[in-house]
């Protein structure tokens, strides 16, 4: 004998609520988070420890973030068009290649112009790149979302390196 779950009516306003609101509030959180720790590091007079640091979080958790996003967006090419795939095709390399662009580092904390010109780059590939995915799988409803790729998507805020685990 199968058991058939209740369908409620918040189940099924979930299930027909598109992904928009919830990418627009992981962007918009995301780059918060990432302004709050370039922008100090882009100040007259910060010093070569801010912008270390800086580096550290561009490296690491930012790093690990955007490569999340990438995969889960990866997940439902499905629901994109070509031209949106090759849309999020090259803000995805462009931000891979501005941060494997980091490993002279050292050079760049040294150097404030240069380190504050990479950083501005990336928030505005950043803002490239949010914009991209909120145009092109904003409209997708999670209901038509499978399960391994809502997981990916709730991998991109979770990090438990950064929450403690």
């Amino acid at each position: 004998m199968t058991t058939i779950a209740p369908s409620t009516p918040e189940a099924r306003q979930g299930i027909r609520t598109p992904m928009l609101a919830f990418l627009e509030g992981t962007h918009d959180r995301w780059l918060e988070e990432a302004r709050g720790a370039l922008d100090p590091a882009c100040q007259e007079g910060a010093g070569i420890w801010l912008r270390w640091r800086a580096i550290e979080y561009l490296e690491t958790g930012f790093r690990r973030r955007f490569e999340r996003e990438r995969e889960a967006v990866s997940s439902l090419r499905q629901h994109l068009t070509e031209a949106q795939v090759r849309h999020l095709w090259t803000g995805g390399e462009l931000m891979i290649q501005l941060l494997d662009g980091l490993r002279h580092r050292v050079g760049l904390c040294q150097r404030a112009s240069l380190f504050s010109a990479l950083a501005a780059t990336v928030v505005t590939a950043l803002e490239y790149w949010c914009r991209e995915v909120e145009g092109s799988l904003g409209r997708v409803r999670w209901g038509e979302v499978p399960p391994e790729s809502r997981r990916l998507f709730e991998l991109i805020t979770y990090d438990p390196l950064t929450q403690g685990s």
